[in-house]
């Protein structure tokens, strides 16, 4: 099993991809990814297509799932929903990350004060994406590139084809993906953007519902 402190800068000052599950990434071809260096948040780059760099979940049964669909996944060292140690054999390509002051998130989330992660471990978020976000500053990033990170609905649709189904809370999320672009922001100083698969904002026409 690698540790986490293995991983640390790993690809210092690289762009790296992040991807959420949101549905503007169906608009996007696998290849588009094939020389980046990404990470995928769950079933992310393997529902468009690809195998990604780096994987993270908070779900042990997810991130199991993921050892062949990602070259490494990382996990928290106890799982969200049974709090259970890892009990999985040992694998190479697998890393967890300790939680540190442990509390649960809920919607007073703040990785800036209640829930700081400080940098020895990653942010425990509402959303896996934000352990997703914070690998990639873990890796080194001097830039994050955030693609699928929607919290909406895009022609009717809230995930990439071929992602299981999951919550919806947009608001929340939308407000808690700002607080860890901001932490990470002055934390490790990297900047922070998305990623939009259309010319503009007017988004050819389709029809996105969000906050």
């Amino acid at each position: 099993m690698l540790s986490l402190e293995q991983l640390r800068n790993n690809h210092y000052g690289s762009t790296i991809w992040v991807l959420g599950s949101g549905p503007s990434l169906n608009f996007l071809s696998p290849d588009f990814f094939q020389d980046k260096i990404t990470v995928s948040t769950n079933y992310s780059a393997d529902s468009l297509g690809f195998i990604s760099d780096y994987a993270f979940s908070h779900y042990h049964h997810v991130s199991w799932d993921l050892l062949d669909k990602s070259k490494v996944v990382v996990t928290l060292a106890k799982d969200t929903v049974t709090q259970q140690d890892w009990l999985k054999p040992d694998v190479d390509n697998l890393a967890l990350a300790e939680q540190i002051n442990y509390k649960p998130p809920g919607s007073n989330w703040n990785p800036l004060t209640s829930h700081n992660p400080g940098r020895e471990t990653l942010a425990y978020g509402s959303s896996s994406l934000h352990g997703s976000m914070h690998l990639a500053a873990w890796l080194g990033a001097a830039h994050i590139v955030l693609v699928g990170a929607d919290c909406g609905t895009l022609d009717g649709e809230h995930r990439v084809a071929g992602y299981p189904d999951g919550h919806k809370l947009w608001e929340l999320y939308n407000e808690h993906h700002k607080l860890m672009k901001t932490f990470l922001e002055s934390e490790y100083g990297v900047t922070v953007y998305s990623l939009n698969p259309f010319i503009n904002f007017n988004l050819e026409g389709h029809n996105f519902e969000g906050v």
